[in-house]
């Protein structure tokens, strides 16, 4: 019955990093669109003429006119303002998923750190034992500063790649005089950051060795007085 009960906590243990895995990569691979994405609406918003020309050029392409003429009404009429609002509306999307996908992350990262303390119980392991501590002690005690700092070098360069894209747009709104843009633009934006700040407080939160258990001296400072 322990081999049983032992054999299926270390399979769901397996199933679980595996998983853990998968997720952490999509997170990774969310951090480098979202970047990229913004990069990209940065060069439309300030107007690189040889970018511009380019996705003219493409669209042309893609439409099949050959006409230097209509590609040049193309290039004059090409509603940009209305791409950039749409890359805004991109970037909401690749944040909101960002942040729940490093929460999510985050958590069961913490989850296999518990997990490991109930295998090796279980298996009997003595203390001075490395086998299942990879994402417990064996982790965290090999630790080093710059990891420490790395989700705040991820929240810094999200916000310095975010801010200026989404002010220089409102502001690009407001020299337009159209109203309706703008205020989607802000509204956008506004929930955008939400995220951002939320991505940033979980990462704080949730990036510790294991949660203090509830009813603990730090769950009674941080919950609310009656």
């Amino acid at each position: 019955m322990a081999n049983e009960s032992a054999q299926a906590i270390t399979e769901h243990y397996q199933k679980t990093f595996e998983l853990t895995y998968e997720m952490w990569r999509e997170r990774n691979k969310l951090f480098v669109y979202l970047v990229l994405i913004t990069g990209v609406g940065l060069l439309f918003l300030l107007r690189v003429p040889e970018f511009d020309k380019l996705l003219v050029e493409t669209i042309a392409s893609i439409l099949g006119i050959k006409d230097p003429e209509r590609v040049a009404q193309l290039y004059t009429n090409f509603p940009f303002d209305v791409l950039l609002s749409a890359i805004l509306v991109i970037n909401f999307y690749l944040m909101q998923k960002l942040y729940s996908t490093n929460l999510s992350v985050s958590r069961y990262y913490l989850y296999l750190g518990a997990m490991e303390t109930e295998i090796r119980k279980t298996l009997g392991l003595p203390e001075n034992s490395v086998a299942f501590t990879r994402e417990g002690k064996f982790y965290w005690g090999g630790r080093t500063a710059t990891q420490n700092m790395s989700k705040w070098l991820y929240v810094i360069v999200i916000t310095i790649t975010l801010l200026p894209f989404s002010v220089l747009k409102i502001l690009g709104d407001f020299e337009l005089k159209s109203i309706m843009l703008t205020l989607v633009d802000i509204i956008v934006s506004m929930m955008t950051f939400i995220y951002l700040f939320e991505y940033a407080r979980s990462a704080l939160q949730l990036d510790v060795a294991k949660l203090p258990p509830s009813g603990s001296k730090e769950d009674r400072k941080s919950s609310p007085k009656k």
